[in-house]
């Protein structure tokens, strides 16, 4: 390259510098300096030519007065030098007010697929009140890019100027070109008038009719009025494209297959023309030979049986087929992503969400998706990450909160989870149909794990108040209420809530063995059809919470207490509330008589879970330490809880001769071999004026076997053991009569 090319190619450079700039002066003065040495150039160099046109072309029309006909010159001349490019034509097509014809038709021709041409031009034709040529460029666009929302929103501008302008018109006007654009701006004013138009066959006037029908009665109403008397009517392909989108969009996917079946082969024009009418015969050609319809077409007969039949074979000849039609269609490639999803096939469904997200489907909705395939891998931290990617890019909802709060609760870090709980719930609104009811749920989750009952049961009633009767998530509401009431120990309201749930077929299969025992717990009724708890009820290797409580209700039930004391011991380690199912190992070993268990377990409670301890633990522990006349320990033992617990054992304690303390005080000095004190204690039971018969006969034992010499005590604990009326096994009478006879003899028959 010669040094004046280089420095041809600097100065280039530097005007396109100052148009940047705006510094439009100095950048007339080189663009001038420069003509010379550009005629100079001639056709050798055609790549600089093309780049001085271009600045040129966009000096002239930084001015306020517009010179339109230098900037097609020199669009000419680069179409000349064949360096014309399209975003040349799409800069001289943008001043659609002032552009002249041919540089439109020029452009599109060479162009087809150019959607911001199509755009500029139906803009052009609008302005010149070319309506029905419009509305072709821009459904001939949608056609090839169905995703073009500026085109389609310009598409309803242009097509309801259209309908007005004929409405107001002198002339007779078409019934059908009118009932068409109606539809397509969803006049209901002029439709209502068209439903009774004689100039339309009676499917049209069914269409009208059926039209105004959706968009001013609710869904279900509809939904009626298909089943009663739309789908008697004769429907043209139109009314029952409508009526599919129509149901689909309000999730009645059992109307779709009733109402479409699969389309007809599409036929494509060839592409083939050499002026701009053979052109638009082309696109005219193209807007109807049925690809987008027949894309759509498979798309709502798959999302149908997805949703509704859940016919695998249908979803996947739907995708087949559709995407046969077009490799790219990013909604066909999602419903083949879920077709994946169904079989667990996780990483064909990311693979093709991927694909669906590359040829233009939604960030949004691609991240949406793809939380939906973390959370059923149960992949957290990549919910979290894909959350922070959205809330990067746009606003967040309900649904992402819901998403990033649920993960951060299955991580464990519910304080987190909670912040952004309350600040979903007081920040955003919360219409009917949202995640409000379940980020409602998911705090009472938080709640009952942390043991706040009374927030628990507030958002309950705010969650339930979203929902209408017979919602599954309902039934799931009340589910979670009954395993907080087990662990609050409210067993009779947890009753209610359990038997309302199996009358109505919805307590699941995990729950009724927790049924059975609050019924075997509170002696309420247990009801018929949810029979009595057996062995072949019990889950062989359990592995969850739920498994080990269930099988610990079940053999505390049939009276296996060590075994259920061992599976609730084991449902502790995995619970939220250890402490709670620690108790209740412990009250289900109570019940048994393996003592060093019910030790071991009281020595567990005040280890690891010492919040649980109570009057009930350690009074467990001393009697089995008693039991196992480990004397020494279970004294100890007893006179901690004494300390420990001193208003409740003397209040609560029965103060008869099963008082516990002062019987186990008692038993134990007995057991210790601790006469004297054994002795005292029993002597506290005689204290009363009518003594027990086990304190009196226990006492009469200690005269009998310590203090033989002393016959007046023994004659008194005779003579008030004579007096009970009980049965007399040990000759107690006799005794009495022999006792008075020795001291008659002894103390009152001596002489002086």
């Amino acid at each position: 390259m010669s040094k004046e090319i280089i420095n041809l190619n600097k100065k280039l450079e530097r005007a396109e510098e100052l148009y940047k700039a705006n510094l439009y002066e100095p950048l007339g003065t080189l663009l001038s300096n420069l003509q010379e040495s550009i005629e100079m150039l001639s056709d050798k160099y055609p790549a600089i030519n093309a780049r001085y046109y271009r600045i040129y072309m966009l000096y002239i029309s930084a001015f306020e007065e517009l010179n339109m006909k230098a900037m097609e010159s020199y669009l000419q001349a680069l179409i000349s030098i064949g360096q014309e490019l399209p975003s040349d034509y799409e800069y001289i097509c943008s001043f659609y007010k002032e552009c002249n014809e041919w540089v439109y038709t020029t452009a599109l021709m060479t162009n087809p697929y150019n959607d911001t041409l199509h755009l500029l031009y139906a803009l052009k034709l609008k302005e010149e009140q070319r309506y029905d040529e419009a509305i072709l460029t821009l459904k001939y666009m949608l056609e090839c890019y169905p995703a073009l929302t500026e085109t389609r929103f310009l598409l309803w501008e242009i097509e309801a100027a259209h309908l007005e302008n004929l409405c107001h018109s002198d002339d007779e006007v078409d019934a059908n070109q009118l009932l068409e654009l109606a539809s397509e701006t969803h006049n209901t004013s002029i439709l209502k008038g068209l439903e009774i138009d004689e100039r339309l066959d009676q499917a049209s006037q069914n269409l009208a009719g059926i039209q105004v029908a959706l968009w001013e009665n609710k869904a279900s109403e509809n939904k009626k009025r298909w089943i009663a008397e739309w789908r008697h009517l004769e429907l043209s392909h139109t009314t029952r494209i409508l009526l599919a989108d129509y149901a689909k969009s309000f999730m009645m996917y059992d109307m779709v297959s009733q109402l479409i079946s699969a389309p007809a082969e599409p036929v494509f024009p060839e592409e083939n023309y050499t002026n701009f009418s053979e052109y638009e015969k082309y696109m005219e050609a193209l807007v109807n030979s049925g690809w987008q319809l027949a894309q759509h077409q498979y798309l709502l007969l798959g999302n149908s049986s997805y949703y509704y039949s859940k016919n695998k074979t249908t979803i996947d000849l739907c995708v087949q087929r559709g995407l046969a039609l077009n490799p790219k269609n990013p909604l066909l490639l999602v419903l083949k992503a879920q077709s994946f999803l169904s079989e667990e096939n996780y990483n064909e469904t990311g693979a093709a969400y991927h694909e669906a997200f590359k040829n233009g489907l939604r960030m949004s909705e691609y991240l949406f998706n793809l939380l939906t395939v973390n959370s059923r891998i149960e992949s957290w931290q990549g919910i979290l990450n894909i959350v922070t990617q959205f809330h990067r890019r746009q606003t967040p909802t309900l649904k992402t909160l819901f998403f990033q709060a649920r993960a951060l609760v299955k991580l464990g870090r519910y304080d987190e989870a909670l912040v952004i709980i309350n600040e979903s719930l007081s920040d955003y609104p919360l219409p009917q149909h949202s995640y409000a009811p379940w980020l409602y749920n998911l705090r009472m989750v938080i709640h009952k794990i942390n043991h706040n009952y009374t927030a628990f049961f507030e958002d309950m009633q705010s969650e339930i108040n979203f929902y209408v009767d017979g919602d599954s998530d309902y039934f799931s509401t009340m589910n979670m209420c009954i395993e907080t009431l087990v662990e609050m120990g409210d067993y009779e309201e947890c009753y209610k809530y359990a038997i309302y749930n199996f009358e109505q077929g919805e307590l699941p299969q995990e729950l009724k063995p927790v049924f059975q025992w609050i019924c075997y717990q509170t002696f309420l009724e247990n009801p018929e059809e949810l029979g009595e708890a057996t062995a072949e009820d019990l889950i062989d290797n359990p592995m969850t919470f739920a498994q080990y409580r269930n099988n610990g209700f079940i053999q505390w039930m049939l009276m296996d207490f060590t075994g259920g004391a061992n599976s609730l011991q084991q449902a502790a380690e995995l619970s939220t509330n250890k402490a709670y199912y620690l108790k209740l190992a412990l009250e289900c070993g109570s019940s048994g008589s393996d003592n060093i268990a019910v030790i071991k377990l009281c020595e567990t409670i005040k280890k690891e879970a010492p919040e649980a301890r109570d009057w009930k633990v350690d009074f467990a522990y001393a009697s089995a330490l008693q039991q196992e006349k480990r004397y020494e320990e279970s004294l100890v033992a007893h006179n901690d809880l004494l300390q420990r617990y001193t208003e409740y054992t003397f209040f609560n304690f029965e103060k008869n001769e099963f008082h516990k303390m002062l019987k186990t005080a008692k038993d134990t000095m007995k057991d210790l071999g601790n006469v004297e004190d054994y002795t005292k204690y029993n002597a506290m039971y005689l204290s009363k004026d009518n003594p027990s018969e086990m304190a009196l006969l226990d006492h009469l034992e200690i005269a009998q076997t310590h203090y033989k010499e002393d016959l007046f005590l023994q004659h008194n604990l005779l003579e008030s053991i004579s007096k009970l009326d009980i049965e007399f096994e040990n000759g107690e009478l006799q005794m009495l009569k022999e006792m008075k006879s020795k001291i008659r003899t002894d103390y009152f028959n001596q002489r002086d």
